[in-house]
């Protein structure tokens, strides 16, 4: 290109870290103030919770359904600037002007339903961009460092929505919301701007209206969406793939249960407060992610299974623990460590299970694929939840991590079935029969 300067995901790992921190990070910062900030400002303002669960249900819609996404991504796209990279600049871009729109607002308190109209734009365009990340990921990382990506994906999520949910928890206060989100939106534009002047590979096209082309690619375009459909059917019904299923669906049962009953214990077994409970929650979490990055390595020297498999047990081990523990819940830091310990098995289970599913997703429709995965995951831990709700008043606080524990080693006994040797076999003859 005339001797200039090229910056390429392909080309670069430590740009490629990089980005996909960075595209990462930018998802967490509408999360930081919809999530966190905006719900606890509007309740120190007066407004009633059932309007705050209102909005948090509305607005979060979009992550809910995002794999409707993944098709459209899977049948168009612009191979000049890249397979991917066209979606993202779009997503992000939307993403920056919804956040600019939400300054417009000067009252929330009195314009509650704009705000979770513009929230939900939001969030809608978030969910757009995490899936065409996620596309983006599994065309250009290699294998053998899919671990230590992920492990600074979801590092660049955590960074996002705990320090904006911070950042932005103070500018409501102090200065309202047109402030607040200006500095959201402004951040995000920083992001869109660092996806306009890379490229996926070389010598690929920056913008529509710059030079270059496609890089030659080993796959085709699906000619329509019934395509689509037939292809991702012959993937989502694979026994291994299937079999992961299963174990997400386990494992993210037990994390609705867990999400629900934690907060309960801590306040009202432990004597947290809401406002201590938050901030170790928030501390240990963001520990967690920068531990995590460290642990990526592993991920991808030693495979995701093992470590899945060693997530599941130690978690197994830790809640029936705890539960036999009882009679020491009031030694806080018993119950810290015990905390830390489960939020950092919890993250890099995280790490690995997103590595897993990567590694058995088909190019001819990751996006599709993977948002299928991810979507699911969010329907398990919601199961979960919902399951728990029914049964909760009859159980003790002990029983309940040992049916924690249970599960945990329900899905770790199920991971020990996966062989994700065969599923990469099916997939590879997979695309002898479709070239």
């Amino acid at each position: 290109m005339h001797g200039s300067v090229e910056l390429n995901l392909a080309a670069s790992r430590p740009l490629r870290f990089a980005g996909f921190f960075t595209f990462y990070f930018a998802q967490g910062v509408p999360i930081g103030l919809l999530t966190i900030a905006m719900p606890a400002w509007l309740a120190s303002q007066g407004v009633e919770a059932a309007q705050i669960a209102s909005m948090m249900a509305i607005t979060g819609i979009p992550w809910g359904v995002k794999l409707i996404a993944g098709p459209f991504m899977d049948r168009f796209s612009f191979p000049a600037m890249g397979w991917r990279r066209p979606w993202v600049m779009a997503a992000q871009g939307g993403l920056t002007l919804a956040m600019l729109s939400m300054s417009t607002v000067s009252d929330p308190v009195t314009e509650l339903w704009t705000v979770i109209v513009i929230g939900f734009v939001i969030n809608a365009f978030g969910a757009l961009q995490d899936v065409a990340v996620d596309g983006m990921a599994i065309d250009v990382l290699p294998e053998d460092e899919r671990g230590r990506a992920n492990a600074f994906m979801a590092c660049g999520q955590v960074a996002g929505f705990s320090g904006f949910g911070a950042l932005n928890g103070f500018l409501l206060v102090q200065y309202g919301l047109p402030l607040t989100a200006l500095v959201s939106a402004l951040t995000v534009l920083l992001v869109f701007i660092f996806v306009t002047i890379i490229r996926e590979r070389a010598g690929e096209r920056l913008l529509p209206w710059s030079d270059g082309q496609a890089y030659p690619q080993r796959r085709q375009q699906p000619e329509s969406f019934v395509g689509i459909f037939k292809d991702l059917i012959k993937v989502l019904f694979l026994p291994m793939a299937l079999m992961l299923v299963l174990v997400e669906f386990f494992w993210r049962a037990n994390a609705g249960i867990a999400i629900t009953i934690f907060p309960v214990v801590a306040t009202q077994e432990l004597g947290f407060g809401a406002d201590q409970y938050s901030y170790w929650v928030g501390l240990l979490g963001g520990v967690s992610a920068v531990v995590g990055i460290l642990f990526g390595p592993l991920i991808d020297r030693f495979g995701a299974k093992r470590l899945l498999l060693i997530g599941f047990f130690g978690q197994a081990c830790l809640t029936a623990s705890f539960a036999s523990l009882q009679a020491f819940w009031s030694h806080t830091p018993m119950v810290l460590s015990m905390m830390a310990a489960y939020e950092l098995l919890g993250h890099l289970m995280f790490v690995a299970m997103i590595a897993a599913f990567m590694n058995i997703c088909w190019k001819q429709v990751a996006a599709t694929q993977f948002a299928v995965y991810m979507s699911l995951a969010n329907l398990s831990r919601s199961i979960g939840a919902a399951l728990f709700a029914l049964v909760a008043a009859e159980l003790t606080h002990p029983q309940t991590f040992y049916i924690m524990a249970v599960l945990a080693v329900i899905a770790g006994s199920l991971l020990l079935l996966f062989d994700e040797g065969k599923a990469r076999a099916r997939l590879g003859q997979l695309d002898v029969v479709n070239s």
